[in-house]
């Protein structure tokens, strides 16, 4: 079973951020996982009010993430904890995923085959990169729960306002490089262009995949 580090904040209201916490690990475990919250398991002893505790707190935490398969940011409100959770995640190579609405499960990073889906860690630098006729990686979240799998987060962007640098919300047009299925969707709503590691990956993983993907990436006329 996968086991997934739940981060979200604990200071404010603190009795309604430990429960917070509690539900998102019940859902979470709902969904397939094994979820921790270092909120629920360390603030028994470590009192997040006196600056040693709680430095014992973070410190106990990240050396709980480092055994985790992934890392799960529940909701919008990224605090000075989970910005360092975050930061450590990225430099370990840890799979990160933002989930905004975390009451709703459907929205939670469950692959339905056997791999890994994918994230921002999968792709290169390119917040101002020209997304046209590459290949860019689609969040989990934009995919229905009966399609979300990381061979379907693969895309070509094939045009649209979206594609050009500086753009956040503007629209790109995508095409499947398999089965040349095409949707549009907001720049914002992908994690970025795919890294040469991950599509080579995903080529291992899904034979078919590959041949199919290097027919159409030579037709343009399919995706343009």
């Amino acid at each position: 079973m996968k086991q997934v580090y739940i981060a979200s904040p604990l200071r404010g209201d603190y009795n309604a951020n430990i429960q917070n916490a509690v539900t998102y690990c019940r859902l979470a475990s709902e969904a397939g996982v094994l979820p921790l919250a270092p909120h629920i398991i360390f603030s028994q002893w470590c009192n997040d009010t006196i600056p040693d505790q709680r430095e014992q707190g973070l410190k106990l935490g990240l050396s709980l993430l480092e055994k985790s398969d992934e890392l799960w940011v529940m909701g919008t409100q990224i605090s000075q904890g989970v910005q360092g959770e975050i930061a450590f995640a990225k430099e370990h190579c840890i799979p990160t995923f933002y989930i905004e609405k975390p009451l709703y499960p459907d929205t939670y990073p469950i692959s339905t085959d056997a791999y890994n889906l994918l994230c921002a860690q999968d792709c290169m630098e390119s917040a101002d990169a020209d997304f046209t006729g590459k290949l860019v990686i689609l969040r989990h979240d934009q995919l229905a729960q009966e399609y979300r799998s990381s061979s379907n987060q693969l895309w070509i962007a094939a045009h649209g306002p979206g594609c050009r640098p500086g753009s956040f919300t503007g629209t790109v047009h995508l095409c499947h490089p398999v089965d040349g299925d095409r949707m549009t969707v907001g720049r914002h709503e992908l994690c970025g262009l795919a890294d040469q590691q991950v599509i080579e990956k995903l080529k291992a993983q899904y034979p078919a995949f590959e041949q199919a993907m290097c027919n159409n990436m030579q037709d343009e006329e399919l995706c343009l």
